[in-house]
Parts: C-alpha cells; structure tokens; sequence
C-alpha cells in the first residue's frame, strides 16, 4: 500500500515583469493572496532596473512581502535586458519537479515560448497582466490561465471579509 501524501498543495513560482506590469499597492496585496491560493510559494522574483524606480514605497511593499528584486540596468543599446534575465532564471526550474505552477506577470508576447516550454514539462502556468492594450493575445492563448488584475480585484472585492 503507498503512503498517503498530505502535502499536495501545489508548489508556486513567481515571475513578475515590473517594467511591463505595474501595480498600486492595493492590487499587490490581493495578487499576493490570490498567488497564495494557487499554492505554497517557494519562489517570487519582481524583476527591474529598481535604480530608476521612484515609488519607494511600492519596492519595500515588494521586499517585505519577501520578493527578490533583481535588479537589471537598462541600456537603449541593449533592450530587453530583463526579459533576458526573468526567461533565464525561469528556464533554471524546468526541471524542477517540486515546482508545478509557475505565475508570470507580464503581459509581453515575447515571454509566449517561455510559457510554451514550461506546458511542455508539465507546469501549470498562470498569466497576469494590466490591461488588454498592452497584453499580447499569443501569450494570453499559450497559458493554461489568464487574468488581467482587475479581475483579480473584482474577485477579492465580493468576497464578505473584503467588506
């Protein structure tokens, strides 16, 4: 007789695209517990060039919430520099059994192989972005899930505790 496994909650990484998906403060706190209802998060990186972000508040809301925020310099010369670097370190859980979900916010058509390659290996991965303007229908289609944010605010919003 196999044992029972009681620790079937899902493992959840974070991948959030600052540049390209920026949220108030309000829509941190309901993405963090909508995050934390898709699982046991293990893993949460906000990347950006944090040297030129002006809303402090905003980065030591993120770091206190215990995200990593890896910081890229941005250079004209060489664009899309975070991108890079976020594909880069979600390629490394590939392999990762451990990790099932992965959530990635972004909203940038480029990060649609990515989520292809994270479907092929078996994890599940959930988009979020700002708007429908600035979010790339090949990546809304590639992810098992798609929310825009304020989605997420309309859910946590009806709920009777929200109140």
């Amino acid at each position: 007789m196999k044992p029972i496994n009681r620790s079937t909650k899902s493992q959840v990484a974070i991948f959030w695209d600052w540049q390209n998906c920026r949220f108030t403060e309000e829509q941190v706190h309901l993405f963090w517990l909508f995050a934390h209802l898709m699982g046991s998060v293990v893993l949460q990186n906000v990347y950006s060039d944090w040297n030129l972000e002006t809303n402090r508040r905003l980065y030591d809301l993120l770091y206190s919430s215990g995200f990593e925020l890896p910081t890229v310099p941005s250079y004209k010369h060489k664009p899309n520099r975070t991108d890079q670097r976020l594909i880069r370190d979600c390629a490394q859980i590939l392999n990762n059994p451990a990790i099932t979900t992965v959530i990635l916010l972004s909203g940038d058509g480029g990060f649609t192989p990515l989520v292809r390659d994270l479907r092929a290996r078996g994890k599940k991965v959930v988009v979020i972005s700002v708007c429908p303007t600035r979010t790339s229908e090949k990546l809304m289609i590639a992810a098992d899930e798609f929310h825009f944010i304020s989605q997420i605010e309309s859910i946590f919003r009806s709920l009777p505790f929200a109140a």
